[in-house]
């Protein structure tokens, strides 16, 4: 569904039957239940998104990839209104925010991947954080020292904050306390595939398709309402699962990318929650397919 899309990466949905898609032509786009796409706002560099209890949209920033800032926004879809959640924390502008999710009681987590260079997808630099907006805008670092943080979401009773680590090619989560703070970082599930220290991302994209296919360097996240934790991983053109008892199980394989060519992330929508939309960002499109299981209801949707 809907071609042409320039540079997707984000998307999430709406119980009213709305997709929100971060692309080039706006701070957002709105696909409506017509089809049509409605762009809000100017872009700056929209990467991830998810949405708050209130039905508005949270939009992550991915600025190193034209050398801007990497803001947190928050955009009204009825008014058009786009704020500034968060530019900078301790003093330093944020560059690079990239995975948001959105909690019931008002939280926003938020990943901040590195402070560069974007290109070095195995990075050993550690700079990658995770950052939280309480209900009443404060912003504070939750989270530090991860490699190449990057997709985010909360499980079914909002315990835990799970990210993708895309450097390690491995999923952690972190205990989430009564006052949002994270602690006791594990790792979630067994590594996704074959990771390189400080593998360049020209040097991926030149890889034989057979090669590519083990690869492990993950982005997108989500629960479905089985508890089975799904994963892109773009540069191998898959989709697997983390399964409750922590097996990797593979979910779709397209090594030449016909249908999936560098999924980025995923989101379940529909009346039953069982249409899944997957952003292909190298041909851009968002691919719609069922699913047998619903996926886990966000902060959007009513609870199930």
């Amino acid at each position: 569904m809907r071609g042409s899309l320039d540079a997707p990466e984000g998307i999430a949905s709406s119980p009213d039957g709305r997709l929100f898609i971060s692309n080039g032509g706006g701070a957002i786009g709105v696909l409506e239940r017509d089809g049509t796409l409605r762009q809000i706002g100017k872009a700056l560099a929209p990467n991830g998104v998810a949405v708050d209890r209130e039905g508005r949209v949270i939009v992550a920033n991915m600025g190193l990839l034209n050398k801007g800032p990497g803001p947190l926004q928050r955009i009204d879809v009825a008014t058009g209104t786009v704020e500034t959640l968060v530019s900078e924390l301790e003093g330093r502008q944020l560059v690079a925010s990239n995975g948001p999710a959105t909690a019931r009681n008002g939280d926003i987590y938020c990943t901040h991947s590195s402070w560069g260079p974007i290109g070095n997808i195995g990075t050993t630099t550690p700079a990658g954080f995770i950052y939280r907006v309480a209900a009443d805008g404060r912003a504070s670092i939750v989270a530090r020292n991860l490699r190449g943080v990057n997709g985010l979401c909360l499980d079914r009773e909002e315990r835990f904050v799970y990210a993708s680590l895309t450097a390690e090619g491995r999923i952690r989560r972190w205990r989430r306390q009564a006052d949002g703070s994270l602690i006791d970082p594990q790792d979630y599930g067994p590594q996704l595939g074959v990771v390189i220290p400080d593998h360049q991302a020209k040097d991926i994209r030149a890889m034989a398709t057979a090669e590519r296919a083990d690869l492990g360097y993950c982005d997108g996240i989500a629960f479905d309402a089985a508890g089975n934790l799904w994963v892109t991983l773009p540069f191998a053109n898959r989709i697997v699962a983390i399964t409750p008892d922590g097996r990797k199980v593979d979910i779709v394989h397209d090594p030449e990318g016909r249908m999936l060519s560098s999924p980025t992330n995923l989101c379940w929508g529909g009346a039953d929650l069982r249409d899944l939309y997957v952003v292909s960002r190298a041909s851009g499109v968002v691919v719609k397919a069922r699913t047998d299981i619903a996926g886990l209801p966000l902060a959007n949707w009513p609870a199930a």
